[in-house]
């Protein structure tokens, strides 16, 4: 959708690249919960899918690139796959693409470590009240 906003103008504030950079940060994130749920899996079918098509690439440092090219075409092609699956009702194909790429490959889950080794929290809790605040 915001591919779809920022051509026709009703997103000006950013460049789209910055939007799929944002889009591919916060797979990392959601996936930090888990990829066990129906939100996680659904996150590493696109992440799976987008790597698959070279939407983003990974340097030997562990660094992530987004191709803006490509990120472009996978979304739609993306998008397209899954309204086919829903409009056929294709139910064992739908399955399949969750079992297929719905799982964290060893790659990724080297990234993810990094994250869990360097302290990043996975979520913010912030302490408020009274308490905190002494009074």
């Amino acid at each position: 959708m915001i591919t779809k906003l920022h051509d026709k103008g009703e997103i000006k504030d950013a460049k789209l690249m910055d939007y799929y950079v944002t889009f591919l940060a916060s797979i990392f994130r959601s996936v930090r919960f888990g990829a066990s749920s129906a939100h996680g899996k659904a996150n590493m079918v696109r992440f799976n899918y987008f790597k698959e098509l070279g939407a983003f690439t990974q340097n030997e440092e562990g660094l992530y690139k987004v191709d803006m090219k490509k990120f472009r075409e996978a979304i739609d092609s993306l998008s397209n796959d899954i309204l086919v699956l829903q409009g056929d009702g294709d139910y064992e194909r739908t399955g399949k693409l969750l079992n297929e790429t719905g799982q964290i490959d060893n790659d990724l889950q080297v990234s993810l470590d990094k994250l869990t080794e360097k302290d990043i929290p996975v979520d913010i809790v912030f302490k408020q009240g009274t308490d905190v605040l002494g009074l």
